[in-house]
């Protein structure tokens, strides 16, 4: 009866939102209009060109909403949302192009590759290799969950997560806005085997100290890390449950939820504002102290092709 109560909620919620929606920011702009902006976008990011501003003033529940308009014309070829991620959460400086605070974006099927793949410098133009951390929904009473614990119990798994995005935008003309809209530049995801989890202390004290590290294809280290000096994973997820809430929707059981990076990033091109480009072959990302054993996730680089 709760569950069936706080749907009704959200269905309420959602149907005052898409009123707002459906006026523009700009009296001179249509939402035919927009929506064929959003088209351009999708349609530049998927030909690796590079992505137009999207300068419209509105409000980023707005922004959101054109990002859905976003998965939904590209589902045909990138398949349905299998869940949330989100950004903008770490103790460092916050993202000029992230709202201050946090950002989430959607994961599409089509995008979920598993740990191994092997990728090309060619699939990407601005793409880098970030380490992350995700979980995946158990029960639908997460929606409704109130202590840690609560929200611990409505997980069933930690998944190894690791990404690369591609924020590949004309200069000078990406916004807050725009980054929602286009998905966050999200290109592809890896993920490794789940780690079934219970709601125990013992596991909530693992999941907030435990700590990962990156190697290459050598088992050379590249960078460590610690969860415990990063963010509270689930102080992220409540987060992020909360603002999918203002959508109207629901987290469901089998979602993942990607938490944002972890500190790890290294650069896959040359000329990169960030910093060197990786020249290894492997980005071997593994979580220490969770299990017995190490959980990790590979992404591979095949460089044959440069």
């Amino acid at each position: 009866m709760k569950t069936m109560v706080f749907i009704a909620a959200l269905t309420l919620l959602a149907s005052c939102s898409q009123n707002q929606r459906n006026t523009t920011a700009s009296s001179l702009v249509t939402s035919d209009e927009i929506y064929q902006e959003v088209q351009d976008i999708a349609d530049q990011f998927f030909a690796h060109r590079p992505m137009q501003g999207f300068n419209h003033t509105m409000t980023l529940e707005q922004a959101y909403h054109w990002q859905d308009r976003f998965a939904e014309y590209v589902r045909p070829t990138m398949g349905p949302v299998i869940g949330y991620k989100t950004g903008g959460h770490d103790p460092g400086p916050g993202f000029p192009t992230f709202p201050p605070e946090g950002i989430r974006g959607l994961m599409l099927e089509g995008m979920m590759l598993p740990s191994g793949t092997a990728i090309t410098l060619d699939q990407t133009r601005r793409g880098f290799l970030e380490a992350d951390f995700a979980f995946r929904v158990g029960s639908v009473d997460i929606n409704h969950a109130q202590s840690d614990m609560e929200l611990l119990a409505g997980l069933d798994a930690i998944v190894p997560f690791a990404e690369i995005p591609d924020p590949y935008y004309e200069a000078g003309t990406r916004s807050i806005n725009g980054t929602i809209v286009a998905n966050m530049g999200s290109r592809m995801s890896f993920v490794g085997e789940p780690l079934m989890i219970e709601a125990t202390p013992a596991m909530m004290d693992k999941i907030n100290t435990f700590t990962f590290a990156v190697h290459d294809e050598n088992g050379v280290e590249v960078d460590t890390g610690t969860m415990a000096t990063w963010y509270k994973p689930l102080d992220v997820v409540r987060w992020l449950r909360d603002h999918v809430h203002t959508s109207g929707k629901l987290l469901q059981p089998g979602q993942l939820l990607s938490l944002g990076n972890i500190g790890i990033i290294r650069q896959l091109h040359e000329k990169s504002p960030r910093g060197p480009a990786y020249q290894s072959n492997a980005f071997i990302l593994s979580y220490y102290g969770l299990s017995d054993t190490p959980v990790s996730v590979t992404i591979n680089i095949n460089r044959q092709q440069e």
